[in-house]
């Protein structure tokens, strides 16, 4: 068995492209999907050790991804979680890391979820995170 990915996302086009994108690395298993705030809090309370990663969104049509970090604080051994949003800028990702995110990745450039899975899948996941805000910026 590969690493066990819990993928928290309500949008089905940001759900498939996640999928594809652990097919495509490869050595990553989806063990759980859950569209909700409370489908995902659920999830982790009944199967506290069933995953090693949760990818999840900030913005759930039921709930925030923000209240299933808080949750995830609590424990003593959480998963690890990047958070993958269209809000990771980076004052948010700043504060997702401060409340126990490896990284926070934008939406605008899912390449950047790719490369954060191909770093977590070799280990080469450092301190420093990998993509908080790649979106150009004009003034």
């Amino acid at each position: 068995m590969g690493i066990r990915v819990l993928v928290v996302e309500d949008v089905k086009a940001s759900h498939e492209l996640i999928l594809e994108s652990l097919q495509l690395i490869g050595g990553f298993d989806v063990v759980g999907s859950c569209p909700t705030e409370l489908q995902a809090q659920q999830w982790l309370h009944d199967r506290p050790s069933d995953c090693d990663l949760v990818i999840l969104d900030l913005m759930l049509r039921e709930g925030s991804g923000f209240a299933v970090l808080n949750q995830m604080r609590k424990r003593r051994d959480p998963p690890q979680i990047v958070v993958f949003s269209d809000f990771a800028t980076p004052a948010v990702a700043e504060k997702c890391r401060a409340m126990g995110a490896v990284d926070a990745i934008s939406k605008e450039d899912y390449r950047q979820l790719r490369v954060f899975l191909e770093r977590y899948r070799s280990g080469t996941l450092t301190d420093r995170p990998s993509c908080v805000d790649t979106r150009q910026r004009t003034h």
